[in-house]
């Protein structure tokens, strides 16, 4: 792990609050999936820090430089992806040097990295590292990062090259692929750790209750007891599910005794029943199953994707019985 500047006690702030700015025309123009964000919230959630605000924005420089400094300002913990590859468009770097008086260097360490570790891979080609060329100006341009004060420059995956730029002390730049992006957020899980720098006594629980009812049957009972509740922190949800038959009723709260106080008297209300974690992910499968099969429909606009959607909820219904 290294940086550009003595370590400040800025760096090792308690972290409570977080924003996650996804960068990148293709999320915009629907050519490509955001995965990232959705990552990010549960892992939020798992650390008890409490996400604030999700955005999605352009690869365009002014509005990198005000989304950045806004969310920077707002919260403790800012999580950018997209925008740091090769190419023309990838100015997430150049943007951020600019928001915050921070001058892109060439970060040694960094290149170092990326040399010994690109060249040592089993399907690495032959590359001319000591040639000036326009493959060389494109890798290197993905060394050359945001330096000065309030920067920082950490390496949290040991098979990685690519760093976490930290850039005014809490805006923290990550790739956009999102198995990079994972593995370095994960890797971040264990450097907050070991700082103390999460207090997971502000962690939240989340209980899921599966209800037969339609929402409008248990509106008002879910009206009345998010006012009765709201004192004490804890978040009444409730989820339609179309086309299903059973609908969710979630509670989120940090008091988990008084939660768990709470469940008996929702399952009854709502002639529902606690879901385990196990049972949710099946739930979470059967709405990405459902997305895929919508998606498979509109494009191909016939039987063909229908015969495709039966076969993936079958799947789904076969993970039930395992």
């Amino acid at each position: 792990m290294t940086s550009f500047t003595i370590p400040s006690p800025l760096f090792q702030k308690t972290i409570r609050t977080a924003a996650c700015l996804i960068i990148g025309d293709e999320i915009l123009s629907g050519k490509t999936v955001d995965t990232n964000s959705s990552y990010f919230a549960k892992y939020c959630f798992d650390l008890g820090i409490e996400l604030k605000r999700i955005e999605v924005i352009a690869d365009d420089e002014s509005e990198i430089i005000q989304a950045a400094r806004r969310l920077s300002t707002n919260h403790d913990f800012v999580v950018t992806s997209g925008g740091i590859g090769p190419t023309h468009d990838d100015i997430t770097y150049a943007s951020l040097a600019s928001a915050f008086n921070s001058p892109l260097a060439l970060h040694g360490e960094t290149t170092a990295r990326m040399r010994t570790i690109t060249s040592g891979r089993a399907d690495a080609q032959p590359f001319d590292w000591d040639t000036p060329s326009a493959a060389l100006t494109a890798r290197l341009r993905m060394a050359t990062l945001p330096s000065g004060p309030g920067t920082k420059i950490i390496f949290v995956v040991p098979d990685l090259w690519v760093p976490i730029a930290i850039v005014n002390y809490n805006v923290h730049v990550l790739p956009g692929i999102p198995r990079i992006f994972v593995q370095l957020l994960e890797g971040l899980r264990d450097v907050f750790r070991a700082e103390g720098r999460v207090d997971m006594s502000q962690k939240a629980t989340r209980v899921v209750i599966s209800s037969p009812l339609p929402e409008s049957e248990v509106a008002e009972y879910l009206t009345a007891l998010q006012e009765r509740v709201a004192a004490k922190g804890v978040k009444v949800g409730s989820y339609p599910k179309w086309g299903r038959k059973m609908n969710t009723v979630t509670l989120v709260g940090t008091d988990t005794e008084f939660v768990e106080s709470l469940v008996e008297e929702v399952e009854r209300e709502t002639k529902g029943t606690r879901v385990t974690g196990e049972e949710n992910e099946v739930q979470e499968v059967e709405n990405s199953v459902e997305a895929a099969a919508d998606a498979e429909a509109r494009k191909a606009g016939g039987g063909e994707a229908k015969e495709k959607s039966a076969a993936l909820v079958d799947g789904v219904e076969a993970l039930k019985t395992q």
